[in-house]
Order: structure tokens, then C-alpha cells, then sequence
């Protein structure tokens, strides 16, 4: 898939870019359509590997490639929907409940709290790069992987939180 691959190069170069610009303290900053034409981008090039690959047969997992590679920003969605419901407030509403204000307010810098959360993407993302390339017990571990790796999260924000209520 020579055409995706080029496409993917070319959208990591952007990226990689911006990502030099934005990183803290940022000088540039991508707003709600920037954000949509990525996700546009990665929706493609998710959907063009996982259905159009030539996959050995019987092979179903690599299509949960998408929601692994957004496994973080999935939790970040669940997450503050779950916090405004229970909130009583509406889930449309901004505020500032999403993983990245959390982080801060756990006590995390600017750079720790944009570094975490690459961290936390990478190891998700690349996981999900080589669904369609590993057996059944391969795609297992990787959804084990994800799994674990928002567990954590889920575990860090609860005990910190624990541990600032405690004081």
C-alpha cells in the first residue's frame, strides 16, 4: 500500500511540524478545525489499512484498529460525559473536565501533561499499527495492552484525586 504509506508520511511530517510549535509553551495553537481535518486524516488512513489490506482469512480483529488507535481520546470522551451527566449538566456544554485540564489539576506541568498524554497515544496507536498483522493471541495482547494502559490512567486520576481530597 504504497499510497497509503506516502500519505501517512506526509501527514507525520505536518504534524511533526506543528507538534514543534505547539509543544509548551506553545506558540501556535490548533483550533476545532484543524482537530477535525486530523481526525478526518487518521479515519482515513485507519479505514484504508484495516478494510481495503489484503488480510490473511479469517482474520476479524483489525477492525477495531480505529478504536484502538483513539483509545485515549475515547476515554477522554466517555470520561467528561460521564462527569457532566453525573454533574447534572449538559454533555454539550465546554468546560474544562477533559483528561488534559484533569492532568493539571492532579499537579502535572504543562510539559509533563502533554508529554503523558503522547505517551499514553503511543502506546495504544502502536499497538493498533500491527493488528492486522499479528495472529489472534497477538491482537489479543494488544487489546490487553490498551486496556491497561487506560486502566492506569483511570487509576492515576482516581488515586491522586484520592490523595488531594485526603490533605
Amino acid at each position: 500500500q504504497v499510497f497509503v504509506g506516502g500519505l501517512a508520511l506526509v501527514f507525520i511530517g505536518t504534524l511533526s511540524g506543528f507538534l514543534v510549535f505547539n509543544f509548551p509553551p506553545a506558540k501556535i495553537f490548533m483550533g476545532d478545525a484543524g482537530s477535525l481535518v486530523v481526525g478526518f486524516f487518521l479515519a482515513l488512513l485507519t479505514l484504508r489499512t484495516t478494510y481495503y489490506h489484503e488480510a490473511q482469512s479469517g482474520q476479524w480483529y483489525p477492525v477495531f484498529m480505529p478504536l484502538v488507535v483513539m483509545a485515549v481520546p475515547l476515554y477522554d470522551f466517555i470520561s467528561v460525559t460521564l462527569l457532566r451527566i453525573r454533574q447534572g449538566k449538559s454533555p454539550f456544554i465546554g468546560d474544562t473536565q477533559h483528561f488534559s485540564h484533569r492532568l493539571k489539576r492532579h499537579g502535572l506541568t504543562d510539559t509533563q501533561t502533554v508529554l503523558t498524554l503522547y505517551l499514553a497515544t503511543l502506546c495504544t496507536g502502536l499497538g493498533a499499527t500491527f493488528l492486522y498483522q499479528v495472529n489472534l493471541a497477538g491482537a489479543i495482547l494488544i487489546f490487553i495492552q490498551t486496556i491497561m494502559v487506560l486502566a492506569i490512567i483511570a487509576i492515576f486520576e482516581t488515586t491522586t484525586r484520592n490523595d488531594k481530597t485526603a490533605d
